[in-house]
């Protein structure tokens, strides 16, 4: 799975450091922040299917909203 620190390209070609990982109802939510200008900032459900990596990027504005708090919270 992918860690604080590294660097990943997502399919639309960008890379992007994680920031930050937290584990939250089951799920691996990855916090990205842009390896590029101008600063994007994204969040990710992270899953491993069949030996690879998956990144769903996260687009509903309220789950988003739950995210940018526990991440927050965790960390203080």
């Amino acid at each position: 799975m992918i860690e604080k620190g590294e660097i990943i390209t997502l399919e639309n070609g960008k890379e992007y450091i994680c920031y930050s990982v937290i584990e939250s109802s089951g799920n691996s939510y990855v916090y990205l922040i842009s390896n590029f200008k101008p600063l994007e900032i994204r969040f990710g459900i992270q899953r491993l299917i069949n030996g690879n990596i998956q990144i769903e990027i996260v687009n509903n504005p309220e789950e988003k909203k739950k995210l940018m708090g526990l991440f927050s919270e965790a960390n203080k």
